[in-house]
């Protein structure tokens, strides 16, 4: 793991050169005997010489304070939207669909929803395809323009999904009053499960909250066969984390065994 801090000029050059990457994680409905993966999320990646990866919570940090997330955010997005059209093949057995993290910064940008409905158009891509991840800092830090490109971006049909659910302070105001379609339980609480009864209390209400808004639930970190069993038993079918494979540089290469 690097040790030295993250320069943001580094970071800047490694994006104008294309070294970059996006790999994918596949999420996986276990509701039925054979899991099956329905979509994936992008996740970003910048490797070093040595084949070790900088921490994405340290470069992603370096291109928040910088600026450079907006430039990164847009090309995540069209690297999706392009994949997307892809695997999305008229002989395609069934629609995968993907998911990208959003900057709170790019959520304030009066034209970012107009932003990805270019993208998307310029794609071909049905728009349901694809789920942009928000987190409610992003809701916070800039609410009336973050409010406009959300409302914007649901009319467009792109789905949205609340990200690290359970870590903030607000969250089931968000449930009842955005248009969103997906929470995302936070693996904070994923990870002591199902030993950690207290943890287990909490993901089984807002699971069954969710359920009752008719809303998608996405448990993360999912790591051990006993975390997926207690999850599915309790009734959530969509899980993504190493138990069912770590990230790919291709969607179709990713496996879910």
């Amino acid at each position: 793991m690097p040790s030295r801090a993250i320069e943001v000029g580094d970071l800047a050059r490694s994006f104008e050169n294309g070294e970059l990457l996006l790999h994918y994680q596949p999420q996986v409905d276990i509701s039925q005997l054979w899991p099956q993966i329905i979509g994936y999320e992008a996740l970003l990646r910048w490797p070093l010489m040595d084949g070790r990866f900088v921490p994405p919570d340290l470069f992603i940090h370096a291109a928040e304070q910088s600026g450079l997330v907006l430039s990164l955010d847009i090309w995540v997005i069209e690297a999706v939207c392009k994949e997307l059209a892809r695997i999305n093949t008229s002989g395609a057995p069934r629609i995968i669909g993907m998911a990208a993290n959003v900057s709170a910064q790019q959520f304030g940008r009066r034209y970012f929803a107009q932003s990805v409905a270019d993208i998307v158009s310029r794609a071909g891509i049905d728009p349901s395809w694809l789920t942009l991840e928000i987190t409610e800092r992003a809701i916070l830090e800039d609410s009336e323009i973050t409010l406009e490109n959300i409302y914007a971006l649901r009319e467009l049909g792109v789905s949205l999904s609340l990200d690290d659910f359970g870590t903030g302070y607000s969250s089931l105001f968000y449930l009842r009053s955005l248009p969103i379609q997906e929470v995302k339980l936070d693996r904070s609480f994923v990870r002591e499960l199902p030993h950690r009864l207290r943890d287990a209390a909490i993901m089984r209400a807002t699971i069954d909250l969710a359920s009752e808004l008719g809303l998608r639930v996405i448990a993360e970190g999912v790591e051990q066969a006993c975390q997926a069993s207690w999850l599915r038993l309790n009734g959530c079918r969509l899980i993504q984390g190493f138990l069912y494979g770590q990230s790919a540089a291709r969607p179709d290469s990713a496996s879910s065994s």
